[in-house]
């Protein structure tokens, strides 16, 4: 990521690479090109991440913390991903406790659950 100011100094801008190589440590010849960047919606945060390259372990990628917040609002990030050709992903809410399930987690007789609540039931 590069940071800098516009040539006037008014504007900070950012600048992300929206394709990076893999890396596969087994395989030094390997150089495929992946997305950098995802948008994704965390209940009420929302915002952009970067793709993890984790094809060297024979697994789908995953998504790091969030680098940029986007304060509008869902909609309108959503379209602004479609416009800018960026994939989206929106983690599952958990329906007891309304926050967004990062990782495993499980069902009762109103959908997904979290771990934690999951576990408060036991």
């Amino acid at each position: 990521m590069d940071i800098y100011k516009d040539k006037k100094g008014e504007n900070l801008i950012f600048s992300v690479p929206l394709k990076v190589e893999r890396s596969n440590p087994y395989d030094e010849d390997e150089h495929d090109l992946m997305d950098n960047v995802v948008g994704v919606i965390m209940g009420e945060e929302i915002g952009f991440s970067y793709w993890i390259d984790r094809a060297y372990k024979d697994k789908d990628d995953d998504i790091s913390v969030p680098f940029f917040q986007y304060f509008g609002d869902r909609e309108e990030f959503i379209a602004l991903c479609k416009k800018l050709d960026i994939y989206l992903y929106e983690y599952p809410l958990c329906v007891e406790c309304k926050k967004p399930i990062f990782g495993s987690y499980t069902y009762n007789d109103k959908g997904e659950v979290c771990w934690d609540c999951n576990n408060k039931e036991n």
